[in-house]
């Protein structure tokens, strides 16, 4: 094990110790806010972190509306708890972090604790903000991140790429109970564009890609009918070929593993591959098992694999709930690398947004950067070591998720997202 990977795991344990104690120390009451101080961080490769990932000091009391104050982001949520960071800096900013779980974590200067439902009040007292919304739904691995510079190329547009704050109630829902959680979602997405128009008030556009498993939360968040949607996808093999090599990032691991307990992944797999199971029960029942059978066997990148078809069969759920009223459409990996300047005016004629020569310049040229800069994926976007083993290896995972596959599903008549074509 690295000394980077211990050195977190020490961190994590000795955070969560004195987390412990602090809640009993300064358990907050109604509108106060605890400020903290920060000693020492750490967090993992991939994915997000939360107050346990800081070893922290008490510095001084405030006043729980401070959060409505510029710079303050929310870093995770407990029970009865909301933690959040002050950053100076932009943390909207991609050119220098690709996901806004890393942005706030590196960035934060001081970490804050208010009551959930202090938090709740103040953000619901808020006007709505006056902008457009995109959301990026996507499987994983499909070039998401890359599309997301692209809108993020344009002058009044800010992109935020897995956001966690939004998506971590999911993991509490049966603990917050229903009115809580559908509060949480829209409480969170309305606090992100607040934060945003606080610091760049000329955004007219802002885009948020979820994590491949995410698609749920179109399901559930009452808000979304007045939103735009993308569903990105891309051919089922190189898909596969992209996921084993983010395999390497992670090293190979089970869902039970100790490696998945270190670096925090147990639960993230054991709720993605939960969410796979469900939404195959209800719409392919057949298959469930099989599936069951690989997740449980495979190695834990399939849980990035797992969200092609759960992000697939919570489509066709949306559809069955809002009867078409959801604005979504969806767009290949493969057309985007082909033709990206007609693909992409064809997303902007979506949302019915306007583009001139020098931004779709600067469009171009994002898709040449390297999409996920100053993230362990990043190296590892360059390795072309990849080879026929790696499909052998996963042929039988192929064939169960190719029954899942977009254009399975198209051939089968399933009702689906008209797609973006060139």
């Amino acid at each position: 094990m690295s000394m980077s990977l211990l050195k977190g795991h020490f961190v994590r344990h000795i955070g969560a110790i004195l987390n412990s104690i602090y809640k009993w120390l300064y358990s907050p009451n109604v509108d106060s806010m605890h400020i903290w101080g920060i000693l020492c961080r750490s967090r993992p490769p991939i994915g997000p972190s939360g107050e346990n990932n800081f070893i922290m000091y008490h510095r001084n009391n405030g006043h729980a509306s401070e959060i409505l104050n510029k710079n303050n982001h929310v870093l995770s949520l407990t029970e009865s708890e909301v933690y959040l960071v002050e950053c100076d800096n932009d943390v909207y900013d991609v050119s220098r972090h690709s996901f806004f779980y890393n942005a706030i974590f590196d960035e934060a200067i001081l970490v804050k604790s208010i009551r959930l439902e202090d938090f709740l009040t103040y953000v619901e007292s808020l006007e709505y903000p006056k902008v457009e919304v995109l959301f990026l739904w996507n499987i994983g691995r499909c070039g998401s991140t890359m599309l997301a510079a692209c809108f993020e190329a344009l002058d009044d547009c800010v992109s935020i790429s897995e956001p966690d704050d939004m998506f971590a109630p999911w993991l509490r829902k049966d603990v917050y109970g229903s009115k809580t959680y559908e509060r949480l979602l829209e409480a969170t997405l309305k606090y992100h564009l607040y934060q945003i128009m606080l610091r760049k008030p000329q955004t007219k556009l802002v885009l948020i890609k979820p994590y491949s498993y995410g698609f749920w939360y179109a399901v559930e968040c009452r808000e979304m009918q007045r939103f735009h949607h993308l569903f990105m996808y891309r051919d089922l093999e190189p898909f596969v070929i992209s996921a084993a090599i983010f395999e390497k990032v992670l090293g190979k691991s089970k869902r039970h593993s100790l490696f998945a307990k270190v670096v925090g992944f147990e639960k993230i797999i054991n709720e993605g591959v939960k969410s796979l199971i469900s939404a195959t029960e209800q719409f392919c029942p057949d298959k469930a098992k099989e599936i069951d059978n690989i997740l449980e066997n495979e190695m834990s990148f399939l849980n990035c694999m797992s969200g092609i078809g759960t992000a697939l069969l919570y489509y066709i759920y949306t559809q069955l709930i809002y009867h078409d009223r959801i604005n979504l459409i969806a767009v290949k990996y493969e057309d985007v690398r082909q033709n990206v300047i007609a693909v992409f005016k064809q997303l902007l004629d979506h949302i019915k947004r306007d583009v001139n020569e020098e931004e779709m310049l600067q469009v171009l040229h994002s898709t040449k950067k390297d999409s996920q800069k100053n993230t362990a994926l990043s190296s590892f976007n360059k390795d072309k070591q990849v080879n026929e083993r790696i499909l052998c290896r996963y042929k039988f995972a192929i064939k169960v998720l190719k029954t899942l596959d977009l254009e399975y599903m198209c051939h089968e008549g399933a009702k689906l997202p008209k797609t973006i074509s060139l």
